[in-house]
């Protein structure tokens, strides 16, 4: 299973001002709308530089409340909760999975936003309080790549102002797992399919016994192999039953391998970009 910390990100609390355009016209904040267009505004000062891009998102999926960028090109797909957040999980990983497989649509859509197509997306899921239901769900599932906040909206002199707060799963002990950064053996073992795991690690060995100047980062979710100064050789990421697997920089040109005849067919590629022959 996949491990994880929900990390403060630099915000333990904070609070931002939404300047109403007509102080008589008060939001209703019972509309999603209107808490979905009050948080894409206060989004910036949840994380130092993160940027909002779009807001109640239609795909086959289902919606998505937001869409931002963070300070590293990574997309973020912000999911807001109310009441009822007790799928809300389950829903941010369709939707992770959809941003996923339209990184470059979503690059061309945000070109002007320096979106990084190499970088995994990551969820951070917002809601007033989480249900009991809620917080098993994400003890057990641990995804890496999701950070859970709750938000508070209060009114003062025509303003609304947002608070912020990392979820803290200290009041929930019985629920609590150790919650750590997956290594590479999390990784790996995360991949179901035997074939498979054993070829990619024998290419990872391989790999690190060509480029003595490369080491292997898993910091942000997934399988980073990385020269000294922070340039991506390859970007890995696990499925239960295959793995995704880039080596462009630039744009999504990587390739899902789901069997050993796909790992053949792209394993002398690989070598050659490892030893920069291409």
């Amino acid at each position: 299973m996949v491990f994880t910390h929900f990390k403060n990100n630099g915000a333990s609390k904070s609070d931002i001002n939404v300047n109403l355009k007509n102080n008589n016209d008060l939001l209703d904040l019972d509309k999603e709308k209107e808490i979905v267009e009050l948080l894409f505004e206060g989004l910036s000062s949840l994380e130092r530089g993160m940027r909002s891009l779009s807001r109640n998102i239609t795909t086959p999926v289902g919606k998505i409340s937001i869409i931002a960028v963070d300070m590293v090109g990574r997309v973020v797909i912000v999911e807001i909760g109310k009441s009822d957040v007790e799928d809300l999980i389950f829903k941010a990983i369709d939707h992770f999975d959809w941003a996923l497989t339209h990184m470059k649509d979503l690059e061309e859509r945000y070109q002007f936003y320096n979106i990084d197509p190499t970088l995994a997306p990551r969820i951070v899921i917002l809601a007033p309080n989480y249900s009991e239901k809620f917080i098993k769900r994400a003890t057990y599932l641990n995804p890496t790549f999701i950070d859970i906040y709750e938000y508070q909206i209060k009114e003062s002199m025509g303003t609304r102002k947002v608070y912020f707060r990392p979820f803290s799963f200290i009041n929930h002990k019985k629920w609590i797992i150790y919650l750590r950064t997956k290594s590479i053996d999390d990784h790996l073992n995360y991949l179901e399919n035997d074939v498979l795991r054993e070829g990619l690690k024998s290419l990872l060995v391989e790999a690190q016994s060509l480029r003595n100047d490369c080491i292997i980062d898993t910091s942000l979710g997934y399988v980073k192999f990385k020269d000294k100064s922070e340039n991506i050789i390859l970007g890995i990421y696990m499925l239960k039953n295959s793995f995704w697997i880039n080596w462009e920089e630039k744009r999504w040109g990587g390739h899902f391998i789901k069997n050993k005849d796909d790992f053949n067919v792209l394993k002398t590629t690989i070598l050659r970009v490892i030893r920069k022959e291409v």
